[in-house]
């Protein structure tokens, strides 16, 4: 991870700028936060190899929920819609199918099979012939190193390490962009993938000591939720066509700097936090800013990007 690249993104921004006094109030108010992973919460019965295999299959599809009518499931009485659809829709299958987390089984679902998995009460799972594409690559690449793939796993010894393999192993996974002359590395789900194998994996955890060189997840929701406490602060130009919900263009220099602001703002709430004493990793905070964002729910949009990043 590269935080050098991302604040010079931040220090060349014309768009977005943070503000270090509404950082001091956020701080202040931040109360009793708990990071719990999500797999906690769901009481499955799984075997090590097939968190793994989950893990690898939610963040794989785990992008771009925004598109209207949302895409809503309906899951023991609760409407679901984003990212906790998607984990319940797999969810259900594991329910289904004890079976569904075999990769070869995975291997032989084709495309009409897998849309049925995010069968919806309101509209469609948004880029489904992406995620179909990006579901067969991932599913032909472990399948492919078949029992090295574990054995590869099992012998990363950091979470740096862990992501770079991620990375060059599965392509679909690479997330980077070009601003004014700088490669950019956000790599989001590739880390949510990481921090996922860290707190699902027994043997992965033990490996790993912990997930601190990471950072935040440059998605659409949390930059909102900065936004709304006044943290991040758009120009004229780019609030009114966030406001406006007009798209904003995948890797055009708006998005880059709401994404590259976003991930540094975290980082200096965590460094606020920290001094007093509240110890947290990025991932951790972006999970309880993500959350915040849930609960919260501000009024304001998010903005509007078509792409398989996040």
């Amino acid at each position: 991870m590269n935080l050098k690249n991302i604040k010079y993104v931040v220090d060349n921004s014309e768009y977005v700028k943070i503000s270090r006094e509404k950082i001091k109030e956020f701080v202040d108010n931040f109360g009793e936060n708990t990071y719990i992973h999500w797999y906690k919460t769901l009481g499955l019965n799984l075997s090590e190899k097939e968190k793994i295999i989950l893990a690898f299959l939610i963040e794989s599809l785990n992008f771009c929920f925004w598109k209207k009518p949302k895409w809503k499931i309906e899951y023991e009485g609760r409407i679901i819609n984003g990212s906790e659809a998607l984990f319940f829709s797999l969810i259900k299958e594991i329910n289904k199918n004890k079976s569904f987390l075999d990769v070869s089984q995975l291997s032989k679902i084709n495309e009409t099979e897998f849309s049925e998995i995010f069968t919806a009460i309101e509209g469609v799972i948004p880029l489904l012939k992406e995620r179909y594409t990006i579901f067969k690559n991932t599913v032909n690449i472990i399948s492919t190193k078949a029992e090295k793939f574990y054995i590869e796993l099992f012998a990363i010894k950091s979470d740096e390490e862990l992501l770079k393999y991620i990375i060059t192993n599965f392509v679909d996974f690479q997330d980077t962009s070009i601003y004014k002359g700088k490669i950019i590395d956000f790599n989001k789900r590739a880390i949510l993938l990481v921090a996922d194998l860290f707190y699902m994996s027994d043997t992965i955890n033990s490996k790993i000591e912990n997930i601190n060189a990471l950072l935040g997840c440059a998605d659409y929701g949390i930059p909102r939720t900065l936004r709304h406490y006044g943290i991040l602060e758009y120009n004229e130009e780019l609030s009114f066509e966030i406001d406006n919900e007009i798209e904003i263009v995948h890797n055009s220099d708006k998005e880059i700097e709401i994404r590259a602001n976003m991930i540094y703002a975290l980082e200096l709430i965590k460094e606020e936090l920290i001094n007093k004493r509240v110890i947290i990793n990025s991932l951790e905070l972006d999970n309880l800013v993500w959350n915040m964002g849930k609960k919260n729910k501000p009024t304001l949009p998010y903005h509007h990007t078509i792409t398989i990043a996040y």
